[in-house]
Parts: structure tokens; sequence; C-alpha cells
């Protein structure tokens, strides 16, 4: 059987369309006891081959989570906290902070551990009783000498999705949430 170019791009957005579909009526959040999430920022947009107008640079927020391998993958226009923080609430597990009456000092957080850099954005973090916030320098390590801590997870999610948009030649700007999506479908369910 043979689809013309513009047949097999209509399927493909239409395929597309149904990762989006299923996100926004099931959304599912990533995390919780015992599992980490790391979480990182991404730019999407450059010159192709460093010539050419500049394409205007667009971030991605995303999280995975190391256990499963589910992860969420959003358009933003701030990477502030004001953006970041609910976005994380809205995606990640809470812990559950539980005072034992015998010992009411003690407080033990069952929860999601979260994984980052130190970008000040997810300074708040350290505060939120909700999870736990673990950080890494990449000015100094890749993966904490003393802490274990890295985000090469969810370095090698952004290296997956933009050697796909690569193969692709690129994504439309106004399709980029529809491949996040497809991604995100892809890495929940396998191609």
């Amino acid at each position: 059987m043979f689809l013309s170019k513009i047949s097999l791009i209509d399927w493909k957005n239409f395929c597309r369309d149904i990762c989006a579909i299923h996100f926004v009526n099931n959304l599912q959040k990533v995390g919780g006891p015992g599992h980490i999430v790391e979480i990182d920022e991404s730019a999407f947009g450059k010159r192709k081959y460093n010539r050419g107008r500049l394409v205007k640079t667009q971030w991605v927020f995303g999280g995975i989570d190391i256990i499963t391998k589910q992860c969420f993958l959003v358009e933003v226009e701030k990477r502030d906290a004001a953006t970041l923080l609910p976005i994380i609430q809205n995606y990640i597990l809470p812990g559950n902070v539980c005072n034992f009456e015998l010992f009411p000092t003690i407080v033990f957080l069952s929860g999601t551990t979260i994984h980052s850099d130190q970008w000040r954005a997810y300074n708040d973090l350290q505060n939120d009783p909700n999870y736990q916030h673990l950080t890494v320098n990449h000015s100094l390590n890749f993966v904490d000498p003393d802490t274990g801590v890295h985000t090469q997870n969810i370095e090698n999610t952004w290296m997956r999705v933009k050697r796909k948009q690569k193969k692709q030649a690129g994504f439309a700007r106004t399709l980029l949430t529809s491949y996040l999506e497809e991604f995100m479908w892809r890495q929940e369910f396998g191609d």
C-alpha cells in the first residue's frame, strides 16, 4: 500500500493527538514512596548548522522516575520557581509526613526524593515537607561524591528527545508539545 507524504504526516499527527488525549484524560504522577525523580529543564530550538535566523528557544521542564522510567515533559515560558514548583506539585507524588505520638519531635518522610542540579528555582523545594530534595553541583561534579546524587537519567531523556528531533529534521514549534507527548507515550508503553 502506498501513502502520500501528506497522508503519512497527517496520520502521524493523528497518532500524536491520541497520545495527547491520553495524557489529558489520565494525568499520571510519577514517584512515590521509595522512588527518586530527577528533574531538569532543557532548551529546544537553535540555528541549523549554526547558520540562518535564530529560532526562538523553547524551554521544556521534565522529570523521570528512575525506577519506573515514567516521565513528564512540559513546555514552559519561564524557568522560575513560580512556574516550576506548581508543575512539580502537579506531576510528582508528594510524600506522607508522619509524626510519631511517642516521639513527637521525630518526623518521618515517606515519599518521593527529587534529585536536581542547583538551579535557583528549585531552592524552595528544600522547605517543602512533601519531598526530600537532594542536589548535585554540576560545576564541580556530574555525580555528587558524598551522596551519589546525579541527574544522568533526565539528561539521557533530553538526549533521546533531541535525537528524535534531529532524525525528523527538527520539530515545528507549534507541534513541540505533541512530539513531547508522543515521547512520553513511547516511554510509558513502548514502541
